[in-house]
């Protein structure tokens, strides 16, 4: 008999996530997907960027991830 599934779904936010290449062992390069930390960098003056906190998950509890499974835009 199948259990259901307790595990809560969440996706890595879209607003302050990072995107990185990796190579796997036949040689193929990969996009990877890294959850944030709840910030991210904005340019307020020329030469000038602060961090801030991300408008779509920095003021959760688990910055970084959303509730729910969310496509990207």
């Amino acid at each position: 008999m199948d259990e259901p599934m307790t595990e809560s779904v969440r996706t890595v936010c879209h607003g302050c996530r990072q995107v990185t290449q990796y190579r796997t062992d036949d040689g193929t390069i990969r996009p990877m997907i890294l959850p944030g930390n709840g910030t991210v960098w904005v340019d307020r003056m020329p030469g000038g960027m602060v961090e801030e906190p991300c408008p779509v998950c920095g003021d959760s509890d688990d910055p970084g991830w959303i509730p729910g499974f969310v496509p990207p835009v």
